[in-house]
């Protein structure tokens, strides 16, 4: 398969994940504080992590030819710098993420009976769907455009990609994609390993998530304070 195949499988499986991401936005369902998971109506929320995983993960194995393998194993030299600069980062991302998390602790929701199943579902379906994400985004897409177009273009075509997805869930978040892409591809290009994203976005979505899920697990009967 030449390049512009392979571009377009990954354009077609990027339409159908912005697709599926604008169909739940439409059912108002886009993130955790929307209104009707914070009500317990969480299937859209579950059907787009689902979805989204067929898309990034079973179209790629099954129509690319060369899967970049070695991008998804644990890199073996990695220095004391690397390591001391992805835990500052990790520390400056939580920290960001705690001041988020204090702008919204003052919503009320009614808990429904099936919350704390529903809480527990989502989050293993969003840790393994922010998994292929990275694996999608910084590891196929990233190293296949710079394969075509070198690097600087495949960033700003993969930064563009990632904060388009983002603006479903408001102009803050639309902006903030930005610099945290950008961080993103460099570590994956310094690393040489999409591992550094993959756990960047997990300690930066769990630390923003579990806030808002503890009241999912209270009693049906309380709300959320």
């Amino acid at each position: 398969m030449n390049t512009l195949n392979q571009l377009s499988t990954l354009a077609l499986c990027y339409i159908l994940l912005f697709l599926l991401c604008l169909w739940v936005w439409k059912m108002k369902s886009a993130s955790l504080i929307s209104l009707k998971v914070q009500t317990g109506y969480w299937i859209f929320l579950h059907i787009r992590d689902a979805g989204g995983m067929i898309i990034m993960i079973l179209i790629p194995i099954f129509f690319l030819p060369v899967i970049p393998e070695n991008l998804f194993a644990w890199p073996k030299d990695t220095t004391g710098i690397q390591v001391l600069v992805l835990m500052i980062t990790g520390l400056i991302l939580l920290t960001l993420s705690a001041n988020e998390v204090d702008k919204i602790t003052d919503k009320k929701a009614t808990i429904t009976r099936w919350s704390s199943f529903h809480a527990v579902l989502h989050v293993i379906l969003r840790n393994s769907f922010l998994i292929c994400y990275e694996w999608f985004f910084r590891g196929i897409l990233l190293f296949v455009c710079i394969s075509a177009f070198g690097i600087i273009p495949a960033l700003l075509i993969n930064i563009v990609l990632y904060s388009l997805i983002h603006s479903f869930n408001g102009r803050k978040e639309f902006l903030g994609s930005i610099p945290f892409g950008i961080v993103l591809c460099v570590f994956v290009l310094w690393w040489q390993s999409v591992w550094p994203a993959v756990l960047l976005h997990l300690l930066l979505s769990s630390s923003y998530e579990s806030v808002i899920l503890r009241p999912f697990f209270c009693k049906p009967s309380k709300l959320i304070v």
